[in-house]
This record gives C-alpha cells, structure tokens and sequence, in this order.
C-alpha cells in the first residue's frame, strides 16, 4: 500500500514538471539585466565621488582599488547576462520576436561587457594614482 502511494506521488510530481508551463528563457534574464542595471548606477555613483574629490582623497580611500573591484564584479554580472541572453536566443520554443529582443539585447550588453573589460584592464595596469583617477572620472561605461 504504501509503495503504491510511493509511486503514485513520484507519477503526480513528474507529471507535473512535464506539463507545467515553464519560464520563459527571456524573462529569467530580467533578474540578471536588473542586476547589470544596479551596479551601473553603483560604479556611477563611485565616478561622481572620484570626480569631486582631491587627488589625496582619492588616494586615502582606496578608490582606484574600489574601482576595479566594482568593475570586476560589474564585468562579472554582465557576463552572466550575455550568457543568459545567448541562450534565450537560441531558444527554440520562443516567439520570434523574443528571440529577435534577445539577440538584440546580447549584441548591446556584448559591447558593454568589451568597454567593462578594457576600462578594468587599463585600470589594472595604471600605476599612478592621477592618472587612474583621470581614467576613471572618463569612464565610458556609466554613459
């Protein structure tokens, strides 16, 4: 009797996960564009305190460190969007126009990552401190 309620139950669950209706690939990469749009507005934030502070300021807290720890974690956080959009985009079972938005939003986000990557190389590489918080009041991926 129980080995009978045993199966029963582990039939209804399967069944269950085969028919029911599942998340659309697209609307999972809401959380991660969400996320990318987050730590934007947070390295913003970091660029306008480093455009109005001194040069000593700068060096005391440690920004250029900030900087390149936020830009790591923004590349970061962008990669697991642009590989959550790839997929979407190869998503058989979606609408067109869906799969059209999401190459589209790939192709932007692709970009963005290549600008995220290369500002945080430079920074990496700047060994003086002026010239890293030049590079940084620049930057080009909070625009």
């Amino acid at each position: 009797m129980k080995a009978r309620m045993g199966t029963a139950l582990l039939v209804g669950i399967g069944l269950g996960l085969l028919f029911s209706p599942r998340p659309l690939v697209a609307q999972a990469c809401k959380d991660e564009e969400s996320m990318v749009i987050e730590e934007k507005k947070t390295f913003a934030e970091l660029v306008d305190a480093v455009k109005k502070e001194s040069l000593a300021d700068f060096q005391k807290d440690y920004h250029q460190k900030t900087a390149l720890n936020r830009l790591t974690f923004y590349d970061t956080m962008t990669g697991g969007l642009v590989s959550c959009l790839e997929k979407a985009s190869q998503d058989t079972a979606a609408l067109k126009e869906d799969v059209d938005a999401a190459k589209a939003k790939h192709d932007l986000y692709a970009s963005l990552k290549a600008k995220i990557d290369h500002e945080r190389d430079t920074l990496k590489a700047t060994q003086n401190a002026k010239d890293a918080k030049a590079l940084i009041e620049k930057s080009e991926v909070v625009k």
